[in-house]
């Protein structure tokens, strides 16, 4: 049986990484205040002060209520699409007045990277032990994982296997890494037998040379972070110019043109046609995410086989009966009734995932 996991924000959360409504009152309450004067800081600031009436040093950020991540990255795409400006922010800046909208929707998505780089009580237990138990049932390799998370849990735990463990099971990405070529590395290209990580919204270990367009990975580590901390280090391993981000940011404005996400979304279309299974763990199913929903409905119409069937892992402790009847209802409308919706969350099916596969087939 060929399954693919597809990895929602609530597999993270499991983990004690913070969701997306967190991301301001994490960042500004615990990471900011350590270098509130880099210019990124500032820039912050002002902008948050300008257009939400926050000041993020002095109001009290526990009554705060900040707006979405999704509605601060919207507007500045709108503002960018239309070429229009807000206070202090343009689209075109011909002096030093006025900071730039492009500049400041770059810092957004350092933002969210060094909020979830490295939270002061995260774990990797589930993912562990979900790669543990499908290892026990030989399910490993006939498994794909697809994940819309920045964060490199299940990429580290994936890596180890053939690192610490010496399980001959290289991670294969996708993409075409410059590490494959270039000597001083220990990152090979992976070959034979392979566990396959397609990360279609970019990733905290990618990046991207916007000369060379060329992409280099920092194996366990969120590289992204150098960008931050030590630009000269954020370098190309390829043509050693600077690198960014890859992170598509959760906006309905997404830009998926880039070339090596463009080939990771071409190998997870394959991968789900090809699968039997697809289950969700701690994913939404949210309207903004109409990529998606674009790439299911294309697999699910196009298929050569029988239809794909579609299990639902996405609740947790703290979640009403309302919200997952919701939930339930945006899966079921776009997907079919045949959804298997449970009211289990990512943690139950790590514990078990051959218990519910089964159960699933049947």
């Amino acid at each position: 049986m060929k399954i693919c996991i597809f990895l929602g924000a609530g597999a993270s959360a499991a983990e004690n990484l913070p969701i997306q409504n967190e991301l301001f009152s994490n960042y500004f309450k615990y990471i900011l205040p350590n270098d509130k004067d880099s210019k990124m800081n500032k820039e912050l600031r002002i902008f948050f002060k300008d257009t939400f009436d926050i000041d993020v040093l002095e109001d009290n950020l526990d009554k705060v209520k900040f707006p979405t991540f999704e509605e601060v990255i919207g507007i500045l795409d709108m503002a960018e699409q239309r070429r229009e400006s807000f206070k202090n922010f343009g689209t075109e800046t011909y002096d030093n007045k006025n900071g730039s909208i492009n500049i400041l929707r770059q810092y957004l998505i350092l933002l969210t990277a060094n909020s979830i780089n490295n939270p002061p009580k995260s774990s990797h237990k589930y993912h562990e032990l979900l790669i543990k138990n499908l290892i026990k049932e030989n399910l490993l390799l006939d498994t794909t994982f697809i994940s819309v998370n920045y964060d490199i849990h299940i990429d580290n735990n994936l890596s180890k296997l053939y690192d610490t463990y010496k399980i001959p099971l290289m991670l294969d990405y996708g993409v075409d890494l410059a590490n494959f070529y270039h000597k001083n590395t220990s990152w090979k290209k992976p070959e034979g037998d392979c566990i396959k990580l397609y990360k279609i919204h970019g990733s905290l270990n990618w990046l991207y040379c916007p000369i060379c367009s060329s992409l280099t990975l920092t194996p366990y580590e969120g590289g992204v972070m150098r960008i931050l901390n030590n630009i000269d280090e954020a370098r190309c391993l390829n043509c050693g110019e600077r690198t960014i981000p890859i992170i598509v940011p959760p906006t309905y404005f997404k830009n998926m043109s880039n070339v090596h996400l463009s080939n990771v979304w071409i190998k997870a279309e394959k991968a789900l046609r090809q699968a039997d299974l697809l289950i969700f763990c701690g994913y939404s199913f949210p309207d903004a995410d109409i990529h998606i929903k674009y790439l299911l409905k294309r697999v699910q119409t196009s298929r050569e086989k029988y239809s794909l069937k579609i299990m639902v892992f996405n609740n947790h402790e703290n979640k009403t009966i309302s919200a997952l009847k919701k939930e339930e209802d945006r899966y079921k409308r776009f997907l079919g009734k045949k959804v298997i919706f449970t009211r289990l969350s990512f943690q139950d099916f790590a514990q078990d995932p051959m218990g519910f596969i089964t159960k699933a087939s049947k």
